[in-house]
Formats: structure tokens, C-alpha cells, sequence
């Protein structure tokens, strides 16, 4: 019969066996408890899964239900046009607006560039007459 010092202690090998004996079963318990709770996750997952797929496809139902109801929409379709038309109609006036606005700055830039060029020939001539 071997005895074991720990801690100033001393051990029997029974006694060691039963201490290992209870820390292996305590080990068994918490692996069991590990592995039904994995599996109660693994089925929630699945059936999350699940979930997520016949939401997906209820999903793409609705879509398609929306898509045709729409299209059923004649009313939303006349408003939908008159908006653009008016929409059309303010954009192309504004376009003439600034197409005038920007032949004027043409006139006006060209007019100025005229004058530039006189004055440079005028100082020039002057130039050449003092010189």
C-alpha cells in the first residue's frame, strides 16, 4: 500500500483512485451537459434556418404581388406621367433660359474681346510712335 505527500498530506492510492474516480465522472457530467446543449443549439439553428428560407421565399411572393399590382395601377401610371411631363416642361424651359443667358455672355464676351484687341493695337500704335 504506496502513500502519496501533498501539501504535507498523505495520500493512499485508494484514496487517490476514488479523488480521480470523482474528477473523471465530474469531467463525464460537464460533457454530457456540453453536448446536449450543442445539440439544442444545433436544432434551434436548423430550425432558424428553416425560418429564414420560408421568410425568403414569402419574401419574393410579395415582390411579385407588389410588381403586379403595380402594374395593375393605370391611375398611378397617369399621375406618375403628368408629374414627368410637368417635370419635362420646367427643365425645358429652364434649358431655353440658360441657352439665352449663355448667347448673351457669348455677345458679351465677344464685344469685350473687340475692345480688348483695340486697345492693345491702340497702345501699341502708341508705343511705336514714342519709340
Amino acid at each position: 500500500m504506496g502513500t502519496l505527500s501533498v501539501g504535507g498530506r498523505f495520500f493512499k492510492n485508494e484514496e487517490l483512485e476514488l479523488i480521480e474516480q470523482r474528477r473523471l465522472e465530474a469531467l463525464l457530467e460537464i460533457t454530457t451537459k456540453h453536448t446536449e446543449e450543442v445539440q439544442s443549439l444545433k436544432s434551434q439553428l436548423e430550425t432558424a434556418d428553416g425560418k429564414v428560407v420560408k421568410a425568403g421565399n414569402q419574401i419574393k411572393g410579395l415582390d411579385k404581388e407588389i410588381k403586379v399590382l403595380r402594374e395593375q395601377n393605370p391611375d398611378r401610371m397617369k399621375k406618375q406621367i403628368k408629374r414627368l411631363q410637368e417635370q419635362n416642361r420646367d427643365m425645358t424651359a429652364e434649358n431655353k433660359a440658360l441657352k439665352s443667358k449663355q448667347k448673351q455672355l457669348q455677345q458679351q464676351f465677344d464685344a469685350t474681346k473687340l475692345e480688348l484687341d483695340k486697345l492693345k493695337a491702340e497702345a501699341e500704335e502708341k508705343e511705336a510712335e514714342t519709340a
